[in-house]
């Protein structure tokens, strides 16, 4: 046990880690053109292992396109430094009034570090889409999708059955309780790209009959997942519907036919729908949803360039935050570095739609956010109170009798 705690303590140890904490973001740095800023997080600091390629755009990728460096990833070497700082903390120093402000600075950034933990692991990031003069309950993911089927019958409320796309894989059938069908999956795409057969001859039409894809001269293909940040990837697929009564055809679903920007030309063809016992139920592959329990409501976006340019100098989304649980109507401006915080959201400026017809607010959450200011206030006050406590004791030391007899 000695050993190992003199191991763990070891100034040789924080220097290793600090080291391959360097390396580290070296090399997802390099990636981050290839894999955009979310994949590289996950490759790279969300794990405890991490792996490096070497890239295909680099020279002589054929000859080392084989090469793969094994590396700790971020939540090993976070994890390694944590447990660093705090054996040589109660290695090399003593609880003292003297040595408190180093304790409180060793402290904050061991609960720095948990932050980056906190956030890594709790923080999840949606979008909320909102025309002007339009409101909205909802929040959207950004890279999880889900295969949708919604109950209009009743017409004050709607049933909504949601099947991950995670289950979607070929061949497979899902049945849910609440689902009077069964749904067999005939093909699906992570990413794909639809294109007209008349302009590619001799290319496969769709294995779909109903809805969009009927009478259409359509076809899907499977394109590769793209991870740049700015890319937007197009899930679809075709699933097969099977009531008891018999089947009801095989479907495209699409999130490009459930998005904010539907192509014109397939627009008048949706929603999707068809009837079981006497239900009516719309079919749609769609980012997945989180709802929330009140509504944003977007009254004018501002959306302003710096003279004789096209740079954007300001985005502003004037909305009122609605909740009838609670009474509120309120007014609420959201502009750069002004978030909206509200039930444990931020919501965000991010982009804007089309001639500024609309706006659109990132939606983070997480938990932890406070942590980092916590811990920043934390060591800056052990800065202080060590610099504070030093100063003392350097006045103490020239005041003393010893300091003056010895004094010229």
């Amino acid at each position: 046990m000695r050993l190992l705690f003199q191991f763990f303590s070891s100034l040789r140890l924080t220097v290793t880690l600090l080291a391959l904490s360097m390396v580290l973001i070296l090399l997802a740095t390099l990636d981050q053109g290839q894999w955009g800023v979310y994949e590289v997080q996950h490759r790279y600091f969300q794990t405890l292992l991490a792996f490096w390629h070497y890239p295909e755009q680099w020279p002589a990728a054929d000859i080392f396109d084989r090469i793969t460096i094994p590396l700790p990833g971020g939540f090993l070497l976070g994890g390694l430094l944590i447990i660093n700082l705090l054996c040589a903390h109660f290695r090399h120093y003593r609880a003292t009034w003297d040595k408190a402000g180093i304790t409180l600075i060793h402290g904050g950034l061991a609960l720095l570090i948990i932050s980056g933990f906190a956030t890594a692991y709790f923080q999840q990031e949606y979008y909320m889409w909102l025309n002007v003069g339009g409101r909205s309950n909802y929040i959207q993911s950004f890279h999880d999708v889900d295969l949708v089927f919604i109950d209009h019958t009743d017409p004050k409320e709607d049933l909504v059955v949601s099947i991950p796309s995670s289950r979607l894989q070929p061949g497979a059938t899902i049945s849910n309780p609440a689902l009077p069908f069964t749904v067999r999956t005939v093909q699906y795409y992570p990413n794909s790209q639809f294109y007209l057969r008349s302009q590619n001859p001799g290319a496969p039409g769709l294995d779909a009959d109903q809805g969009v894809a009927k009478n259409r001269d359509l076809g899907l293909s499977a394109k590769s997942y793209d991870y740049i940040n700015d890319t937007q990837n197009i899930p679809s697929g075709i699933i097969a519907i099977d009531a008891p009564d018999g089947p009801r055809g095989q479907w495209l679903v699409s999130t490009l036919l459930s998005g904010e920007l539907i192509p014109p030309f397939l627009a008048k063809d949706l929603p999707q729908t068809f009837t079981v016992k006497g239900h009516t139920w719309e079919v749609a592959l769609r980012p997945h949803r989180e709802y929330l329990p009140y509504y944003i409501h977007l009254d004018t976006f501002i959306h302003d360039k710096y003279p004789g340019t096209d740079v954007p100098r300001r985005f502003e989304s004037q909305t009122h935050l609605i909740n009838s649980a609670t009474g509120e109507d309120r007014p609420v401006l959201i502009y750069m570095n002004h978030p909206l915080r509200y039930g444990g959201l931020t919501f965000y400026q991010a982009s804007f739609g089309p001639n500024d017809s609309a706006s659109m607010l990132q939606v983070v959450r997480n938990p932890g956010w406070l942590l980092p200011y916590f811990s920043v206030a934390i060591v800056g006050f052990g800065l202080a109170l060590h610099f504070l406590l030093s100063l003392v004791r350097h006045l103490r030391e020239e005041s003393s009798p010893s300091a003056a007899s010895s004094s010229p």
